[in-house]
């Protein structure tokens, strides 16, 4: 996360990685103001990220798709804990 708060002062050198980033952690939970700013003006210069951004959307509904046909489920305990960990791994970066 520091690495963000750096680029905050510093938007000139938001990249491609920053953005990734902050693609996963939006998807798994909230953006601040700075962050979507940022975030959204790297999208609006980055074809290669914009792709980047529709390709993971696709996965993403392709995979709900799938498990929905299958009747796959998991539990919401499983659910939360996942998302635990994952926000866990987001605040430390």
């Amino acid at each position: 996360m520091e690495e963000i708060k750096e680029h905050i002062y510093k938007w000139y050198e938001f990249g491609c990685k920053d953005a990734s980033y902050l693609k996963t952690k939006a998807d798994y939970s909230t953006l601040n103001f700075s962050e979507k700013f940022l975030y959204n003006f790297h999208l609006a210069t980055c074809k290669y990220c914009r792709r980047f951004v529709k390709q993971v959307n696709k996965i993403d509904a392709l995979l709900k798709l799938g498990t929905d046909q299958v009747g796959l489920r998991m539990s919401d305990k499983k659910k939360l804990a996942i998302n635990q960990v994952i926000t866990e791994n987001l605040d430390k970066k």
